[in-house]
């Protein structure tokens, strides 16, 4: 059993380079994209990541959807996974189909910020795994 969740995970979270969100897609099929370490989070219930929205696994509407966050520290074979969702933030460029193009002429590159907010998860190490709520 994991002792004290936000602290053993934020550190976890904090010291791997990237993580792995994944969602469902319309046919019931998992989409599963590498997610540079977070931008900021909020204890180990809020992350916020900025993405490239050219790498078009986030392209469709995945708000209402479960999602997953993992991250995995290879070193000591450990890792988390948090079930929750994912929500579009924020384009730091203008929102407007004709605005990537307008962008890559000029140099500017759009970035798409993501939201992750974790209802539980599970905690993998020393072969065992322990479940918990996030708070």
């Amino acid at each position: 059993m994991i002792r004290n969740p936000e602290q053993t995970i934020g550190k976890l979270v904090d010291n791997v380079r990237y993580g792995f969100g994944s969602f469902m897609d319309e046919p019931g099929y998992p989409e599963t994209q590498i997610l540079p370490q977070p931008l900021r989070r909020k204890g180990i219930r809020e992350f916020w990541f900025e993405i490239d929205p050219a790498a078009g696994c986030f392209e469709i509407d995945f708000t209402e959807r479960p999602a997953s966050l993992y991250f995995i520290d290879q070193r000591f074979y450990r890792g988390v996974c948090l079930k929750g969702f994912f929500q579009i933030e924020e384009f730091s460029a203008i929102n407007r189909p004709d605005s990537l193009q307008e962008n890559q002429e000029t140099g500017v590159q759009a970035k798409l910020i993501l939201k992750f907010t974790a209802k539980s998860g599970r905690y993998y190490s020393h072969f065992q795994s322990s479940d918990f709520i996030v708070d």
